[in-house]
């Protein structure tokens, strides 16, 4: 497998790939799309392979990403990938197309931007909050995660970290912000109405279930 080909294909070919691929399955591609950001070289290998393993699984066998899956790789040479190219690359089309009517409402909810956040004192880079990507570089933090005063809600900063909000912000962001059986309700819209606990739990379960 050409992990360079695969990867500048799933580029070329997002809206169509994201089009092919259940709620689920797009989250984790967008997980996966979040680690490729921060990852060095050989951890970016790792995260390659499982997106090759997650869209080999459903990707039809002549679709541009499968075909490129399919490529030899050299045995005698292994080439360089530009992984920081290819990560740019990826996180542009991310956040530069609405692939799901769930990101459209994702991107449409109240939020904050990065002025805002350091203005109450709180750093827009703590991984326990939720930072919405934007390929314009002006990401966005859900404001159901802050008080009236502009401090994070620490019920939120503790699910966010049952959720892993910092590697998939979008899966932690719908979490808080779709409707939850386990709950009976948003589970936004229930931070004061229901214990702290019962939040925390309920992304506990949610985790286990990943």
């Amino acid at each position: 497998m050409s992990q360079q080909g695969m990867l500048d294909a799933l580029t070329a070919e997002w809206d169509d790939v994201a089009d092919r691929l259940d709620p689920e399955t797009f989250t984790r591609l967008v997980s996966l799309v979040a680690e490729l950001q921060e990852a060095d070289a050989d951890t970016a290998a790792m995260v390659a392979e499982d997106i090759a393993g997650l869209l080999g699984d459903v990707l039809p066998v002549e679709h541009p990403v499968r075909r490129a899956l399919a490529e030899p790789e050299s045995r005698f040479r292994r080439p360089e990938v530009a992984w920081e190219q290819l990560s740019t690359g990826l996180r542009d089309r991310l956040t530069g197309s609405a692939p799901s009517p769930r990101l459209d409402r994702l991107r449409a909810v109240e939020s904050l931007d990065a002025q805002q956040i350091a203005a109450a004192g709180v750093d827009p880079a703590d991984p326990d909050l939720i930072r919405l990507p934007s390929g314009t570089g002006d990401d966005r933090w859900p404001a159901f995660q802050f008080d009236a005063d502009g401090s994070p809600r620490e019920p939120v900063r503790a699910v966010n970290r049952q959720l892993q909000a910092a590697a998939d912000p979008w899966g932690a962001a719908d979490w808080w912000l779709g409707p939850n059986d386990w709950l009976g309700g948003v589970p936004a819209q229930l931070l004061g109405q229901v214990d702290d606990d019962v939040l925390v739990e309920a992304a506990r379960d949610e985790s286990a279930e990943v």
